[in-house]
C-alpha cells in the first residue's frame, strides 16, 4: 500500500492508478478511490472547463461508452504535493458521441495531467491532451464514406 504523510505527499504509484484507469482500467472506480469528495478536474475539453467528482465521473463514463479508452503514462515525476504525467490515450470510436454515430475507427492522442494530493488523495487535476487531434482521426478519409460531424460544428 502507499504511503503518504499528511502534508498531501503524493505517490507517483497513485497518480500511475489514476491514469491507467486502475487495475481493471476503469476510472469509474478510480474516481470513487482515490480522489478526495471535493475534486475538481480542469480540462478545457469538458464541455465546462472545471468540474467537480460526480461531473467528471459522468463525462468520463461517457466517453469510455463512446471509445473505450486507454490511458498509458509514458513519464510520470512528482514533488511534494504534486505529480505530473505526459499520457497517450488511444481509443476506438464504437459508441455514440455527442450524437454521432459509431464510426468503428481508432485514434491516439498524447496529453500531460498534473494532480494534486491532499492527505494522500486527490484533491484536483489539470488535463490537457489532443481532443482535437483524436476526433480529426475519426473523420473519414479520401474515398471513405462520410459519417456525422465529429469533431465539427453542426450547422
Amino acid at each position: 500500500m502507499e504511503q503518504y504523510d499528511k502534508r498531501g505527499t503524493c505517490d507517483k504509484g497513485v497518480a500511475r492508478r489514476f491514469l491507467e484507469e486502475t487495475q481493471d482500467r476503469n476510472r469509474e472506480a478510480a474516481y470513487a478511490e482515490l480522489c478526495t469528495a471535493d475534486y475538481l478536474e480542469h480540462d478545457p475539453s469538458m464541455p465546462r472547463k472545471t468540474v467537480g467528482l460526480a461531473e467528471a465521473t459522468q463525462v468520463y463514463r461517457e466517453l469510455i461508452a463512446a471509445f473505450g479508452l486507454r490511458h498509458t503514462a509514458e513519464s510520470l515525476i512528482a514533488e511534494g504535493d504534486l505529480a505530473s504525467a505526459r499520457f497517450t490515450v488511444r481509443g476506438r470510436h464504437t459508441g455514440e458521441y455527442q450524437g454521432n454515430p459509431p464510426s468503428g475507427r481508432s485514434f491516439e492522442a498524447t496529453g500531460q495531467i498534473t494532480l494534486r494530493f491532499d492527505e494522500g488523495k486527490i484533491a484536483e487535476t489539470w488535463i490537457n491532451w489532443d481532443l482535437p487531434g483524436a476526433l480529426e482521426q475519426l473523420r473519414p478519409g479520401p474515398g471513405e464514406a462520410d459519417t456525422p460531424s465529429i469533431g465539427r460544428e453542426r450547422p
